[in-house]
C-alpha cells in the first residue's frame, strides 16, 4: 500500500508540472473630461471618457513574475515611455491600480481629441446624458485578461475600444505571448523561423472574397499579433488592416502541423500543440 502511494504521489507531481496557474485580481479605472467648441461656447460639446477594465496576474504558479508585469505595462500602458509615472515592475495590485489611474489622467488630457477642444474638468460645467446625446459621448475603454493557456505558454488578451465620432467606434484585439517556464515574453521569431516566408504564404489561408483582400501593405511587424491554440497559429488583423470594417476583426489560422511540414517552425515552435 505504502509503494502505491508513492507512485501515485510521483505522478501527480509530473503531471502537476505541465500545469500553469495563473492568479489575477480584478480592478477598474476611469476618468472622463469634458470638451467644449472653442469657436462656439453656446454649444453643448462632448464628454470623452477613458476606462480600464484589467484581470491583473499577481502570480505565476504561485510566484509573482516581474517579467509579466513589465511585458503587459510596457505592452499596453507604455511604462517605458513614461518613467515618471511607472517607476518599477511591482506584483502590488494596489500600487499598479494607481499607476494606472496616473496613466489614464495624463492619457486622457494627452488626447489629440482633447487639444482640439476647450477642456474642462468634471464638475465646472453640466454633464451630458450620454442615453440622450450618444453622439456627444466620445470613450476609450481598455480590458486586458487571461485568454488561455497552451502548455507553458500564457496568452493575455488586450482588448481596445473607442469613439471619437462619426458613423461607428474603432475597435480591435491585441494577444501578449508570455512563457511561464521561461518567464519571458515571446514573439514571433520565437516560433517562426523566417517571418519574411510566412508573410507570403498567410494570404492563401485568406479565404474571403479577392475583391476585400488587402494584403499590400502588410509586413512582418503585422505578424506579431497572434496566438496559438487547438494545434493552430492563429494572426489577428484590425478592421481596416487587410480588409473593411464591415468585415470586423480578421483571424487567419494555420495549423502547426502545416507550419512545420513547411519548415517555418523553430525548435521551440514545434514544442507546441
Amino acid at each position: 500500500m505504502k509503494k502505491f502511494f508513492v507512485i501515485a504521489m510521483i505522478l501527480v507531481a509530473l503531471c502537476a508540472q505541465g500545469t500553469v496557474t495563473v492568479k489575477t485580481q480584478h480592478f477598474e479605472v476611469s476618468d472622463s473630461l469634458r470638451l467644449l467648441e472653442k469657436d462656439d461656447p453656446q454649444a453643448q460639446g462632448y464628454k470623452l471618457k477613458t476606462m480600464v477594465v484589467a484581470d491583473w496576474p499577481v502570480s505565476v504558479n504561485g510566484k509573482p513574475s516581474s517579467a509579466l508585469t513589465k511585458l503587459l505595462l510596457d505592452s499596453v500602458f507604455y511604462a517605458s515611455n513614461n518613467r515618471d509615472i511607472i517607476p518599477y515592475y511591482t506584483s502590488d495590485v494596489n500600487v499598479l491600480r494607481d499607476f494606472i489611474g496616473d496613466w489614464v489622467y495624463r492619457s486622457l488630457r494627452a488626447n489629440s481629441m482633447a487639444q482640439e477642444y476647450d477642456v474642462k474638468e468634471p464638475g465646472s460645467v453640466p454633464d451630458i446624458n450620454c442615453e440622450e446625446e450618444p453622439m456627444s459621448c466620445w470613450y476609450e475603454n481598455c480590458e486586458l485578461k487571461l485568454s488561455h493557456v497552451v502548455g507553458n505558454l500564457v496568452f493575455f488578451m488586450e482588448y481596445n475600444d473607442c469613439y471619437y465620432g462619426g458613423a461607428h467606434n474603432m475597435f480591435f484585439t491585441t494577444y501578449h505571448a508570455f512563457d511561464a517556464a521561461l518567464d519571458r515574453h515571446i514573439t514571433l521569431k520565437d516560433i517562426v523561423t523566417s517571418p519574411k516566408k510566412l508573410l507570403k504564404m498567410l494570404p492563401y489561408y485568406d479565404k474571403r472574397d479577392p475583391d476585400v483582400k488587402w494584403w499590400d501593405d502588410i509586413t512582418t511587424d503585422n505578424l506579431e499579433n497572434f496566438y496559438v491554440k487547438n494545434g493552430k497559429m492563429v494572426w489577428v488583423f484590425a478592421p481596416y488592416a487587410i480588409g473593411p470594417f464591415c468585415d470586423g476583426e480578421i483571424e487567419i489560422a494555420v495549423s502547426l502541423k502545416t507550419l512545420k511540414a513547411k519548415g517555418l517552425l523553430t525548435t521551440y515552435g514545434k514544442k507546441l500543440k
